[in-house]
């Protein structure tokens, strides 16, 4: 195992995607280890949706539909819980239409405009990307908790997730993600997305 300093750089290093761990661990990392520009992305809390509804509501669709998922629910954590700051830049490169959409809690009033749209909004991300390297700031999102999924009977969600983030570490300079999961729901055979082997230099492994 790494030493404590070495895990802790590593933990903070913008290029470190995964962290593999078990969840009690990672409710202690995140406490301990939580910084100001770090946002959460999803936990089991009643301010996200269910997994099993989710599963149920995105049961026939493909990876694609469900990177826009997790597209959306972050465009959306930060209208409605995210830094005041950053919630209204957003609010600036969005039509009402949308804004009224997205500040829907249930996922089927937004799901459907991100699923249609999702270039779209790839590029309102892009445009917080561009926006965060001009300030100078960086924003950490926080996914724990995503055993449930798998629990719930689907690694899609996780897969489409892991691999979201993966191409963005090419495309985003300065919006990052940090994705704790469970060390037994990391295979790279199961997450079968282009370029998954090279994910050896984006994890860590964190003992409790």
């Amino acid at each position: 195992m790494a030493s404590l300093d070495l895990t802790e750089s590593r933990i903070y290093d913008p290029n470190t995607l995964l962290i593999l761990t078990s969840p009690e661990n990672a409710t202690k990392l995140l406490r301990s280890k939580a910084q100001p520009h770090w946002v959460c992305g999803y936990e089991l809390d009643d301010s996200f949706p269910a997994p099993e509804a989710v599963i149920e509501h995105l049961k026939n669709e493909d990876v694609i539909g469900w990177r826009a998922f997790w597209l959306g629910l972050l465009i959306r954590y930060l209208l409605t819980e995210g830094p005041i700051e950053l919630g209204d830049f957003i609010r600036q490169k969005l039509s009402q239409d949308w804004l009224s959409r997205l500040e829907e809690a249930n996922v089927d009033g937004w799901y459907p405009l991100i699923r249609r749209n999702f270039e779209e909004a790839n590029c309102v991300l892009d445009e917080l990307d561009e926006h965060l390297t001009a300030t100078d700031h960086w924003l950490c999102v926080v996914y724990e908790g995503l055993e449930a999924f798998d629990v719930a009977g689907s690694y899609v969600p996780i897969r489409a997730l892991v691999g979201l983030w993966f191409d963005r570490l090419r495309r985003w300079r300065r919006l990052r993600a940090k994705i704790f999961l469970r060390p037994d729901l990391f295979h790279i055979g199961r997450l079968n997305f282009p370029d998954a082997s090279k994910l050896s230099g984006h994890f860590i492994r964190v003992d409790g």
